[in-house]
């Protein structure tokens, strides 16, 4: 496929598959935001890569219009990124499928207190919460 990634005038970075080019906008489909996170390492600075929902959260729609002077640059997406990009793409369908239709309201906020918290590690949950190691008597 030829994913491409498009950095937004507002600083978001998304890939996605460009459907069309029309005269003013982008028709885009399956958009993930991407988020670079730095850590600091033994061997020094490492840099990971998140790919997360980027509108898919608040619409059901199968494609989306991008403006065109929205857009600061676009280009191809690396063979490696594209493969990230599709395992990540499957790994979403792959959740989604697993939550039933007729999952009660007290089950979905469980799965999603689940996903909450497995973004963070345990330095990164205390860190959300300002929980400091002081132990108060």
């Amino acid at each position: 496929m030829n994913y491409q990634v498009i950095k937004l005038s507002n600083g978001e970075d998304i890939i996605c598959t460009v459907e069309a080019v029309e005269s003013s906008k982008f028709k885009i489909t399956s958009p993930l935001k991407m988020c670079t996170q730095s850590k600091i390492t033994e061997r020094g600075v490492i840099e990971s890569l998140g790919l997360s929902r980027w509108v898919q959260v608040y619409s059901d729609q199968p494609f989306y219009n991008i403006e065109k002077n929205s857009v600061v640059i676009m280009t191809p997406a690396s063979e490696g990124l594209g493969r990230y990009y599709e395992h990540v793409l499957k790994s979403m369908d792959e959740a989604e499928l697993k939550v039933p239709m007729d999952a009660t309201d007290e089950e979905l906020d469980r799965i999603e207190e689940e996903e909450y918290l497995d973004e963070f590690d345990d330095e990164d949950y205390l860190a959300h919460w300002n929980i400091d190691n002081k132990v108060y008597h």
